[in-house]
């Protein structure tokens, strides 16, 4: 939804894979399903969340000056690699942390302000997988684990 109200093309390719889960990174060869989609040419941005089992994925599925933001550890943090890995490509890779574009009140209340009206406007649309009661705390926490999530885990 941000893609798209923001002016970018969203390219998911495990949409596309029927009946498969997005945990699911081995049962469809990623980055060949990328350069089918692309052309060949490959995605100029890749935002990935997952860190550890998929950034050699996300790398081999960027196009030549393409960018690869590294922004969560759900399976691990990304390990360090060398440098020279980018080179095939002439990539760039960023690892962004909130806490730099909300750095003073300002900031913070623009970004707030843009995803709120994004949600009035119905631009973002926040999807809810599974809500567990407290008392399910520990269940819903393997759900979490497992990577079975398709949408936000609340917790009442």
């Amino acid at each position: 939804d941000v893609a798209r109200a923001t002016g970018c093309d969203e390219l998911i390719v495990l949409d596309c894979a029927e009946g498969k889960t997005h945990a699911d990174y081995t049962s469809v060869d990623i980055a060949e399903r990328v350069k089918e989609i692309t052309g060949g040419a490959g995605c100029k941005c890749v935002i990935d969340g997952v860190g550890a089992s998929t950034y050699e994925i996300s790398l081999a599925c960027l196009s030549r000056r393409g960018i690869f933001i590294s922004f969560g550890n759900a399976s691990g943090a990304v390990p360090a690699f060398p440098v020279l890995k980018l080179n095939a490509k002439s990539a760039f890779v960023t690892r962004p942390k909130l806490g730099d574009y909300i750095a003073d009140p300002k900031e913070f209340a623009g970004r707030c302000s843009d995803v709120f009206n994004w949600l009035k406007e119905a631009k973002l649309k926040v999807g809810i997988d599974r809500t567990f009661d407290l008392e399910e705390a520990v269940e819903g926490h393997k759900y979490l684990e497992q990577g079975m999530s398709k949408g936000k885990v609340l917790f009442t």
